[in-house]
């Protein structure tokens, strides 16, 4: 019963960093694959500056539903923590 308290705890704090953090995340992550693909340009070649603000787009929303999957499967976790009688 313990592990699940502190494993959905777990979940919660990665939910909600991921959801209020996922602008600055997705950021950096461009920013770190276009460093990549600048340093290797012949396995990508890097992304053009529409493509830059349509992945960092893309990033943001796929952070934040990553975030509220994490939130909801700690409530999945609490749920039947809640209900249960003391012993």
């Amino acid at each position: 019963m313990q592990v699940n308290l502190i494993q959905s705890c777990a979940y919660v704090i990665v939910g909600i960093v991921l959801a209020f953090w996922a602008r600055n995340l997705s950021i950096r992550y461009n920013a770190w694959t276009t460093r990549l693909r600048e340093r290797h340009p012949n396995f990508n070649p890097p992304p053009t500056p529409q493509w830059r603000a349509r992945n960092t787009k893309i990033m943001t929303a796929m952070f934040r539903v990553v975030g509220v999957f994490f939130i909801l499967l700690s409530i999945m976790y609490l749920l039947p923590l809640i209900s249960t009688k003391p012993r």
